[in-house]
């Protein structure tokens, strides 16, 4: 993972953390697409997609479903 994707990740998980719905939403996006680690974590997309889908993320909740 390049630097840039590497920053632009702890940034997110700085703002879901804040309660950034959003932000939980692009993590768990990241990781179904694998889009910024290079790789798909499935595991962390669940974890991030359900934490998100919670808080009334639909975009999230789609996800969860791809990975039921």
């Amino acid at each position: 993972m390049d630097i840039q994707k590497k920053q632009q990740l702890l940034d997110l998980i700085d703002k879901a953390g804040k309660g950034s719905i959003e932000a939980a939403e692009e993590i768990a996006l990241a990781y179904f697409t694998g889009s910024l680690e290079g790789k798909k974590n499935l595991v962390k997309a669940k974890k991030w997609a359900s934490y998100a889908a919670k808080h009334g993320s639909e975009r999230a909740a789609e996800i969860l479903n791809k990975l039921s």
